[in-house]
């Protein structure tokens, strides 16, 4: 429903793995009910700054950029940041930043315009800074503990990890994760957005209808996305999404008004079942072993 990114080449030196650290969920508090898990954030620390700043972890979007607005704030409030944070034609150049045990070089970083408009009074709240996006995972694995909030890039499958999951084929194309699981006995492409985190699984109208649970009062909802206003029809469903020998309930189903033509011939014809965000994998462990072209869920 979003990302109108292209990928293009991959600008970021990650060094020191294996990479562990924490992350943090981001509520929408103006959501009715309130959405727990609006965003994935993950602590990143800068050269000349005092306060740790936070990057939303995006598997929709394929390239790393920074928030226009952010930027300016930082550079206001920290001047030894100036330099590093200078961006002629809007674009950040040569920032290195610690995410976790790690260290990650970006070349060039571009800006995208708003972002927050003033910096947190509390030091200690988040303060989100611009999207981590799926050119980190390149020729690497990604290990998502969900129930532990830790989030760890490595080089190789952890071994204790491989032993208790289950895989099916992972395709990383234009830094996207698809990967096929199997919905009410049909065999669905599915594209993994950690951006879409409010949702369990996003599809078409017609799928939507096909998954809700009879009887079931959708909830209706505003959401933004990039900048425009969708609306979400969320119904509850007792189907559950199959990888390989694992089961995952899906518990919701989500489609959405508001997206362009395009959009929806998009998912129409590429033959995509829907996107899945972090809900169904919550109190799991997911593994994005990209180095090896499978999605793993350990049991």
């Amino acid at each position: 429903m979003k990302k109108k990114f292209q990928a293009p080449a991959n600008q970021l030196v990650v060094s020191q793995l294996p990479l562990s650290s924490s992350f943090v969920w981001q509520a929408d508090s103006t959501a009715r009910p309130v959405v727990a898990h609006r965003a994935l954030l993950v602590p990143v620390r800068l050269a000349g700054c005092s306060r740790t700043c936070y990057l939303q972890f995006d598997t929709g979007v394929p390239y790393t950029l920074l928030h226009t607005k952010a930027v300016e704030l930082l550079r206001a409030a920290y001047p030894a940041t100036r330099a590093a944070l200078a961006a002629p034609n809007d674009t950040v150049r040569n920032l290195t930043f610690t995410l976790g045990t790690g260290q990650v070089l970006v070349r060039r970083l571009p800006l995208l315009r708003g972002g927050s408009q003033q910096l947190p009074a509390d030091s200690a709240a988040p303060f989100v800074i611009g999207t981590l996006g799926t050119d980190l995972l390149e020729g690497r694995v990604l290990v998502l503990d969900y129930a532990r909030q830790q989030f760890r890039l490595t080089r190789q499958v952890p071994a204790d990890l491989a032993a208790r999951a289950a895989f099916v084929p992972l395709v990383f194309n234009s830094r996207r994760i698809l990967f096929d699981a199997t919905v009410r006995g049909k065999q669905e492409q599915m594209l993994f957005d950690t951006g879409t985190s409010a949702f369990a699984l996003l599809t078409s109208q017609s799928i939507w209808q096909q998954l809700a649970q009879p009887g079931a009062r959708p909830r209706v909802t505003a959401v933004n996305s990039w900048g425009k206003t969708l609306t979400a029809h969320t119904v509850a469903t007792g189907e559950a999404l199959h990888l390989g020998a694992a089961t995952v309930p899906l518990q919701t189903v989500t489609y959405m008004e508001g997206t362009s033509l395009m959009q929806n011939l998009l998912t129409r014809f590429s033959g995509m079942g829907g996107m899945l965000g972090n809900e169904p994998f919550d109190n799991r462990t997911v593994i994005l072993d990209v180095q090896g072209s499978r999605f793993g869920l350990v049991q």
